[in-house]
């Protein structure tokens, strides 16, 4: 079959967000070439939905629109992207985060024949055979469709246990990667997975339901092939954002990489996700050995109390004990944290400015808090006052960027703004650091990517 695969991300008044690689549909795309499929594959990610956009969908020739979805303003975008499909006569499945949370809405209210559930590359390809044969639907494992004005959501399927079995994400789709290099540590550097899964238990996260609670990586091996392929691409790539739900979990798994690295004489630079109680002190001394210039810690609060209402696992001091081993290590730390949790309070917001004064990282990001269906704190969030949007219309508008999901009487807000102030201020220092050791190694392009980011933050204050 023909298929036209889209990523519709965000749109381009969200300009806090960068375009990364599509991994899900780049993954999906690989797996169904190899099936014989024949498959166009187009990301949108901070592009005007407009008329030309429009015009390329109807020019492709596919029997099929499969579309990629998160619970942010995606939905919108992606509501906009099928209605296009459907007015063409082609029928649109959507995958992903947002309709594997949201299936009932999804195929009840959208412009959406089929959802594809949790992993998609083998229900994809049942899918698709079921279609072009006219099976039944009801027979392939990990769906949601409609029938008779009711949504049938069939049997989840089994998670693929071994990743080395899949090939490599089809980058050679994505055509020029200019878009998606990122400074780091002077280098250019682009996003690459190499697991899927946590194995955490963060009552704010979906992972469990997107993943099942499992964690699945790439062997070693698989992760170095798919490295120097990545390298093989782009003259201008000099290393990796390794952007894992969870890249530490085994520390074997993680010493095999360095060692891969370092004997294959990759001159890279990367960073990575790490649980702070998973943290190795000699194991990131041989990270560092091995290129690893920065690991982000999901710290999400300073306040003990909220920690516990988190299910986070871990304390206060096991978080300061992990920063200080971070930078021991001569490793930049990157604090990822959470704001507008249900029953925050103003004393621990002070708990939390109080911890990244202690722990002292080099780049601090703020995330709003979405109550996202099937998660643990979804219903403390109801109970705060939050009211689930009916309508998937409406849990677009419940985006990322937004101060606050939940109406606080504006004590969110408060909270929000105060994180937002501290998170631009580290962040303006990390990238003009970055820019800054880039100009060593691009002494012409370097610079004027650093003056492109002072403008564009000056508007964004303006603003």
């Amino acid at each position: 079959m023909k298929v036209a695969l889209v990523n519709v991300g965000f749109g381009p008044e969200e300009r806090e967000l960068r375009p990364s690689p599509p991994f899900g549909i780049m993954q999906l795309a690989a797996y169904l070439r190899e099936e014989g499929h024949d498959i166009s594959l187009l990301d949108w990610s901070g592009e005007e939905l407009d008329g030309g956009k429009r015009t390329t969908l109807g020019s492709i020739d596919a029997d099929v629109v499969g579309v990629h979805v998160k619970i942010s303003s995606a939905i919108l975008r992606a509501l906009e992207v099928s209605r296009w499909a459907r007015e063409d006569g082609k029928p649109v499945i959507w995958g992903g985060p947002g309709p594997t949370t949201l299936p009932e809405m999804t195929v009840l209210q959208g412009p959406v024949d089929v959802a594809v559930l949790g992993e998609g590359e083998v229900t994809a390809s049942e899918l698709l055979r079921a279609l072009e044969s006219g099976g039944d639907l009801a027979s392939v494992q990990g769906i949601a469709f409609a029938r008779g004005g009711r949504a049938v959501i069939t049997e989840r399927r089994e998670r693929i246990a071994d990743l080395d079995t899949l090939p490599l994400p089809w980058w050679e789709g994505l055509g020029d990667l200019s878009r998606y290099l990122v400074p780091l540590h002077g280098r250019s550097v682009v996003p690459i997975v190499t697991s899927r899964g946590c194995t955490g238990r963060c009552g704010f996260c979906y992972a469990r339901s997107m993943w099942g609670g499992r964690w699945h990586p790439l062997s070693a091996n698989r992760t170095l092939e798919a490295m120097e392929h990545v390298l093989s691409l782009d003259e201008r790539i000099g290393g990796f954002l390794i952007i894992d739900d969870l890249f530490y979990a085994d520390p074997q798994r993680v010493r095999g990489i360095c060692g891969g690295i370092k004997e294959r004489g990759l001159d890279i630079v990367w960073n990575c996700e790490v649980r702070a109680d998973l943290i190795q002190p000699g194991l990131l001394r041989e990270m560092y050995d091995a290129g690893c210039r920065q690991v982000l810690i999901g710290v999400e609060t300073g306040s003990a109390r909220m920690l516990e209402a988190v299910n986070k696992g871990m304390t206060v001091e096991t978080l300061e004990r992990a920063a200080a081993d971070v930078h021991a290590a001569g490793i930049e730390l990157y604090a990822m944290m959470v704001s507008g949790l249900p029953g925050e309070t103003e004393e621990d917001a002070r708990a939390t400015e109080h911890l990244l004064r202690t722990i002292r990282p080099e780049y601090t990001e703020f995330l709003s808090y979405t109550p996202y269906p099937n998660t643990p704190l979804f219903e403390d969030a109801v109970r705060e006052g939050f009211v689930p949007p009916q309508t998937l219309e409406d849990w677009g508008r419940v985006g990322t960027y937004e101060l606050s999901a939940i109406d606080r009487k504006g004590m969110a807000h408060v909270t929000s703004q105060r994180y937002l102030d501290i998170e631009r201020r580290t962040k303006r220092r990390a990238m003009m650091r970055s820019y800054m050791g880039s100009a060593i190694r691009e002494p012409l392009t370097a610079p004027i990517r650093g003056l492109r980011y002072l403008l564009k933050d000056g508007r964004d204050r303006e603003e």
